[in-house]
């Protein structure tokens, strides 16, 4: 099969592994393999992490990046990165943060490495899309809770201390319906106190 049939039977597809383009075009794993390279080569896909892969050019943009890595589980930009992009951080972040559902941990991706931290169903939300980064993007209160969360849990050493950051139009009730959503208890608990924190570098920073 050539290189250009075997893209067009896998147009309208963005993300696929190895198996499943081998099942979409018809031909064996190692062949389906072997097809994909030739398209990166070409610059019609790009490899992710092993078995995993982009069909057509990538414009790079972090929302992207990120619903490839955590594919097939849904995801979003949060804590610096939803803050960079809602412009309450000037300092351009050297990694992409974001939430899933799915396994968390740090993909190396063509544009930008990404970190994907895991939370519970029950606190996954408080997102939307977002076309400027072809992606979903935790809103100001959301990621700031996200923050605190995986801070409190000491999940992968996720610090609440912000860079240049201006959180005087953060709207705290949001925030706090978010940490009710957390069962009466020590996690609460730790939770609120990282959240008071970051208010309170925020309270000094203004002064």
């Amino acid at each position: 099969m050539s290189t250009l049939k075997f893209y067009q039977k896998l147009a309208g597809k963005k993300h696929v592994t190895t198996r499943e383009a081998a099942q979409l075009t018809g031909v064996s794993v190692p062949a389906a393999s072997m097809s994909l390279r030739r398209l990166v080569a070409e610059g019609l896909g790009t490899s992710l992490k092993r078995g995993h892969w982009l069909i057509g050019t990538t414009s790079g943009q972090p929302g992207a990046l990120v619903s490839a890595a955590a594919s097939p589980y849904a995801s979003y930009l949060s804590g610096w990165s939803a803050l960079r992009h809602h412009g309450l951080i000037q300092q351009i972040p050297q990694t992409h943060f974001a939430v899933t559902l799915g396994r968390p941990g740090a993909t190396v991706m063509p544009g930008g490495n990404v970190i994907l931290h895991r939370l519970k169903p029950e606190l996954f939300g408080g997102y939307s899309y977002e076309p400027r980064v072809e992606g979903f993007v935790a809103s100001p209160e959301k990621a700031i809770f996200d923050l605190a969360y995986l801070s409190a849990m000491n999940r992968s050493r996720v610090s609440t201390d912000l860079p240049e950051t201006d959180l005087g139009k953060i709207r705290w009730k949001e925030v706090q319906n978010w940490l009710r959503r957390i069962p009466a208890g020590s996690i609460r608990t730790s939770v609120a106190a990282a959240l008071e924190r970051v208010r309170e570098r925020q309270a000094t920073s203004a002064a």
